[in-house]
């Protein structure tokens, strides 16, 4: 089994990772970061994307080699580079999170933009009690995705909190039995592919881009996106299949 597989139906990208032993490592990182670029650069054959774990932990956080490897300034920029590509991709990324998603696993969860949980799933930044911080995005991602409260709770204390516990604070939208988790996420990837594909990959960016600008420029810069949508050949399909009551056929132009 790859660590990093991609398949491809209906519009929908599945990426299944399966990191060793349940930990991220170099190679891991690499072939995530290759999986991200290749759906990424697919906009006419990918409009919404899955990540799953294959075996029964989304991640349980970075290798000791990984560790080992990055000590030092140099090598801890590139820890997280997979993430920053998965988090780049332009069409909207729904993980399935079951078992534990820790540390790097969490991060790389923080990284998509919807999170559905199985039943089992656990979460946490434990890093501060071995004397570290999160080294791939936690703490920049954490707070925007929680708020400052929840996330300063979770990473100074480095607790485990549950699916529940995970959906009241808002760190995932949904929470589903253990069997139905990667269906759920799947679901919730093909209806986003029955949307117009260029509203959905501007949706996004206007609010991973507008959430970095203060209020007045990023609601230009929802305007401008807004009158770009204008010019779309699936702006006009959408009109006319509103006008005539049938589903709209989207082309991505």
């Amino acid at each position: 089994m790859p660590l990093v597989s991609v398949s491809i139906e209906d519009y929908v990208a599945t990426v299944a990772i399966d990191p060793p032993d349940g930990r991220y490592d170099r190679s891991f990182m690499q072939a995530l970061a290759d999986g991200a670029e290749q759906v990424g650069g697919a906009p006419d054959d990918v409009r919404a994307v899955v990540v799953r774990s294959v075996g029964a932990d989304f991640g349980q956080g970075w290798s000791a080699d990984a560790l080992a490897e990055h000590d030092g300034l140099e090598g801890l920029a590139p820890l997280g580079a997979a993430f920053d590509a998965v988090a780049a991709v332009p069409q909207p990324v729904v993980a399935a999170l079951r078992g534990a998603a820790h540390s790097a696993g969490l991060e790389l969860a923080l990284a998509c933009d919807i999170r559905v949980a199985a039943e089992d799933a656990s979460f946490g930044m434990p890093e501060t009690e071995a004397g570290t911080v999160p080294r791939g995005g936690g703490t920049q991602r954490l707070p925007r995705a929680v708020g400052r409260a929840q996330a300063l709770r979770l990473l100074l204390l480095g607790e485990m909190i549950d699916a529940t516990e995970a959906r009241r604070i808002g760190l995932v939208s949904a929470v589903v039995p253990y069997d139905e988790v990667v269906e759920a996420a799947s679901q919730i990837a093909r209806t986003i592919a029955s949307r117009g594909p260029i509203a959905t990959r501007l949706a996004k960016e206007a609010v991973h881009r507008g959430s970095e600008m203060p209020l007045q420029d990023a609601l230009r810069y929802e305007l401008d996106l807004t009158v770009l949508l204008q010019t779309t050949a699936d702006r006009a399909e959408g009109v006319r299949a509103f006008a005539e009551k049938r589903p709209p056929r989207f082309i991505g132009r």
